[in-house]
Formats: structure tokens, sequence, C-alpha cells
């Protein structure tokens, strides 16, 4: 799916790194600052940002790369190592620059003094997985102490534009397909990371190029895990937390599923959950802070008695961003995030309930003017397996 990019794909592609471009030059324009460049490490993660693919929409396989972004001239992409030159030009978006990792810092250098821009004042973005090694090269590098771009790149990032949108939808229908085959090919005797194996490969065939997934079984869990050698076993409420990566945007469903079929308790309990999912979706809306919609979502649970579990350590958060180009927003206490329209994030209300253990349940969704909507073409329910 991802490999071979249809042509109306690579006209959205390469129209919204142009607008991902002008967004940055708006902002060197207005705060005088000569040019960007923006970094991406090789490692790639949905708890990570990666600047240089989101302003190149190419993932890079070295280790090092950088988009130079002038205020005024072409970008350029600088990228590790040589021989990858020959997958940037089926995908090209602007001029490349293609280089042995070890010569990478030094060619950033060339590429500036070359358009006349080092020692100028210049920003940087390196995202939260750059090394510190790299970091701490800049100033030399650039020939001056660089500005932070950071919230620059996840201030335009975390307002989804075309293409992360059709990546976005992708992702979706991976995911949602990904837990249909879930719920028919578990089996009672199955370990947990057999199920987690089957639900990867699957997905990985219909184009998801990661995958990041808590997958855990028990007759009462306590929380959701990396999956483990557990026999799943008749009664066993199955948590699945899918969240696979489309040309580098991550999404994520929370799917709770029982083996032999769910107690009128469990879908009690389930419905509680969902109703707290359904009053945060509608208070999100633009302008809305994240604590507010914490304390939407956690009403209706503490409501119902169980208040000491809407608080740490039985829940860290309501929702999140995933990676690329910004990690916001964080729907947790302490963050002082607001929504705002085409912003896309997971939002759950996953929680520990002692009569039936912990519960995952959670949607991606997009912000509108009358609040998130889901992404999903149906909402989770509690399903059943076999």
């Amino acid at each position: 799916m991802t490999a071979n990019l249809a042509p109306t794909d690579a006209v959205v592609r390469r129209r919204s790194v142009a607008r991902r471009h002008a967004a940055m030059r708006a902002w060197l324009a207005s705060d005088g600052v000569d040019a960007l460049v923006a970094y991406g490490s090789g490692h790639h993660a949905f708890t990570g940002t990666n600047p240089a693919w989101y302003l190149s929409a190419f993932k890079q396989l070295g280790p090092h790369a950088a988009v130079i972004v002038p205020l005024v001239g072409e970008p350029v992409l600088i990228l590790t190592p040589v021989w990858d030159a020959a997958r940037y030009r089926e995908r090209a978006t602007m001029e490349c620059v293609a280089v042995a990792p070890e010569r990478f810092l030094d060619t950033v250098a060339t590429e500036l003094k070359r358009r006349e821009l080092h020692g100028k004042t210049l920003a940087v973005a390196g995202g939260n997985l750059q090394p510190g090694a790299i970091a701490a090269a800049w100033p030399s590098v650039l020939g001056s102490a660089p500005r932070s771009a950071e919230k620059l790149i996840s201030d335009t990032a975390k307002i989804r534009d075309e293409w992360s949108l059709n990546c976005t939808r992708r992702g979706v229908e991976i995911a949602e397909r990904g837990y249909q085959n879930l719920l028919k090919t578990t089996t009672v005797g199955m370990r947990e990371y057999e199920l987690a194996a089957n639900l990867e490969v699957f997905m990985r065939g219909l184009g998801a190029e990661d995958n990041f997934q808590l997958m855990s079984a028990s007759q009462h869990n306590t929380a959701g895990h990396m999956p483990t050698d557990r026999v799943l076993q008749k009664g066993d409420l199955v948590l699945a937390e899918i969240t696979p990566a489309v040309e580098g945007e991550f999404i994520q469903i929370c799917r709770s599923a029982v083996l032999g079929g769910p107690s009128q308790l469990q879908l009690e309990k389930f419905a509680l959950l969902t109703t707290a999912l359904t009053a945060g979706m509608r208070a999100a809306k633009p302008g809305v802070s994240v604590t507010e919609i914490v304390a939407v979502i956690n009403r209706p649970i503490a409501a119902a008695g169980y208040e000491q579990y809407t608080k740490p350590p039985y829940m860290r958060t309501r929702g999140h961003s995933m990676g690329l180009g910004s990690m916001e927003p964080e729907v947790a206490p302490g963050y002082e995030h607001y929504m705002q329209e085409n912003m896309v994030f997971v939002m759950h209300p996953n929680q520990y309930i002692p009569e039936t253990g912990y519960i995952m349940c959670g949607e991606p969704v997009i912000v509108t003017p009358d609040g998130a909507q889901p992404l999903t073409s149906r909402m989770g329910t509690l399903g059943t397996i076999g």
C-alpha cells in the first residue's frame, strides 16, 4: 500500500510538503531567521518526532538526514547513506545531496556556505530522538549558536494537512481490519506473542510499515503490557492497543474482547467507559484545554464509584498524539495543550476497574468545531472471540 503511490497520492504528498515549507518560511520571515535545519535520526518510534521526515515526506534508512529550508532559495535534503539516493529520486520533493554518514555534518556546513548562510541567524529542529553528539555539534557546524525550531515543527505538524490525513486514514483502516482479523483467528491455547505476531504479519501485509502494540490477556488484567508467553484461556479479556504506521503517521485504536464472550458485568463496565469516551469527544472542541477534557472523561467514572482509579497509578493519560512531527496533544493532567481544529490523536479512557480488571476503550479522533469525531468506521464495542 505504501511502497507504490498512485499519481494522485504523489501530487498530494508534494503539495503538502510545499505547504509545510511555506509555513517554515513564514516563521523565518517573522522571526528574522535566515534558514531552518530540520534533523532526522534513523530512529523511528511512535513516541518520537522526526523533523526531517516531516519536511521531506521521506523515510530515511540511514542514521542522519536534514532538510535545509532557507528564507530565500530552494530547500535541500541531505541524506545518508549514498546508496539511498536512488530510492529518494522515485519520491523526490526537493534537491537531494546523498553522502556517507561520517560526512553528514561537514556536508550540512558545505551546503550552508554554498548558500551564503553559514554563520547567519539559523534555527534547528532536532526532534526528541536527536543524538546528544549531533545536538552538541550544531554551533560549530552552523557557524553560530542556533535558535530552537522544535515548537515551530510541532505547532505546524499537530494540525494535520492533506497528506498527513491521507496516511492517517489508511492507518485507521489497517488497524480496524487487523482487529477484525484478530477476532477471527485468535483461539484458546495460543500464546500472547502468537496473537501479536499474527496481527503484525497481517497488518504489514496491508501496508503498515511499523506497528506498536500492547497485547495482553488475563482473567483480571491489571494493565496493558507487551505480549508474553502466557497461554490464552476461555474467559480471558484480551486487551489490544493497536498502533500501525503509514508513511510515518502512527494511529491507534484500543480494543477489548473476551474469549468465549463477555459477561453482563463486563458489558456494563465497558458501557461506562464508552460513556466517558463519548463525553470527552463532545467536549473536545477548538479552544478547550486538555485539563477540562480529562475532567469530563473522569466524571462518569468517578460518579460510578471509581474516582480513586481515575488517578495515578491506575491512570496516566486520557489520550495522546503520536510522533513524526508533533507529540501534541497529551490529554493528561499537567499539560497546557488546547484543542485546535484538525488535530488528530487517540482518546482513550482505558481504565482499571476492580470488579473486572483493566479494560481498553479508545478511538482515533479528529477535532472539529462540533467536537472530536472518530476516524474509525465504527467505534469499538466489547468484542467476542470464538
